[in-house]
């Protein structure tokens, strides 16, 4: 089998190593970066200026690679009408199935977490003398949604490894958990005035339910490869960034699931885009056989009947002439 070269080698290591370093990045930046009991940040601490200065140079790169992204397109007909449809499809690939369920697991698991600790919130907020705090609706809101996101998950694993282009839009479903966990994350940090604490793990969110978003815009209609592909990384340098700080249970088992398959996009979008394999796999009725004298004859079977030279029937006297003539050699 031949190989084909693509873009994914170089967005895989792109995308690692710039998570890496911001989740290193970010390590430092929590044990240098703040000060006192309370955990004030310190003015341009050199840990934070480093941060900031990795993600914009994170967002330029994975703005650089998407723009020489080379995106071929395939022959007309069926398979340039559902090119984007199977996009990110990897028929027969089963490390790659086992990857997208790995995430759906984790997202699975999370669902319990979240609901237990929305409903701790919902007792202390009805045993509260001054009932303003967090009632955790909203948390189990979010749980409940990673169910219905795990679900999602499973059905675009399974297009993907049968190479269909149906159940692709179930990928919306994991956009609509993570709406509701920023709603939830954003009402639970809002009065917090350390912005470092919880504006990581906000844009953690924001990335990954855009990459939902754009994914699902894969096969509604609406594709936008490269910017599909910039998404992905950010997730996941954003991701990483989120995992190196404070979470609880539940939020860093959907973060897991969130880097997962933001490195699926980046495993399979480049190849697919530079060589549609799936194209090869996708089944093309042929043309039905048909033995001679069955069926409505052809155009170019029908063009050489009709040019073919037609000879005249022999008159009645001919006719005559040639049954002597054969009585005569039998004789």
């Amino acid at each position: 089998m031949e190989i084909k070269r693509s873009g994914r080698v170089r967005w895989l290591l792109v995308t690692a190593g710039l998570a890496a370093l911001a989740w290193i990045l970010r390590r430092w930046q929590l044990a240098t970066a703040f000060e006192g009991e309370l955990r004030l940040p310190i003015p341009m601490a050199p840990a934070s200026m480093a941060l900031g200065c990795t993600l914009v140079i994170a967002g330029a790169a994975f703005g650089l690679l998407a723009n020489i992204q080379r995106v071929v397109k395939p022959p007309r007909g069926d398979r340039r009408r559902d090119r984007w449809n199977r996009a990110l499809s990897a028929p027969g690939d089963l490390v790659g199935l086992g990857v997208m369920v790995l995430a759906a697991f984790l997202m699975l698991l999370a669902a319990p977490l979240l609901f237990r600790e929305g409903w701790g919130m919902w007792q202390a907020f009805r045993l509260s003398v001054a009932p303003t705090g967090n009632n955790g609706v909203l948390l189990m809101a979010a749980g409940a949604t990673s169910l219905a996101g795990c679900g999602g998950v499973l059905a675009v694993a399974r297009a993907c490894y049968r190479g269909e282009g149906q159940g692709k839009g179930a990928i919306v479903l994991p956009a609509l958990h993570g709406c509701l966990w920023l709603m939830e994350l954003y009402r639970g940090h809002a009065a917090d005035p350390v912005l470092w604490d919880y504006v990581p793990m906000l844009l953690a969110v924001v990335g990954g339910m855009l990459l939902y978003m754009d994914w699902g815009g894969l096969s509604s209609g609406q594709p936008r490869p490269r910017r599909t592909l910039w998404l992905a990384g950010m997730t996941a340098v954003l991701t990483a960034v989120a995992l190196a700080g404070s979470w609880q249970w539940g939020e860093g088992l959907l973060l897991g699931a969130q880097l997962v398959l933001a490195f699926v996009v980046l495993n399979r979008l480049p190849v697919n885009l530079e060589h549609p394999t799936w194209a090869a796999r996708v089944f093309i009725p042929e043309p039905e056989e048909r033995w001679p004298g069955e069926g409505p004859e052809s155009a170019s079977a029908a063009d050489v009947r009709q040019t073919r030279p037609t000879q005249a029937e022999p008159s009645r006297g001919e006719r005559l002439d040639q049954d002597r003539q054969e009585e005569a050699s039998h004789e």
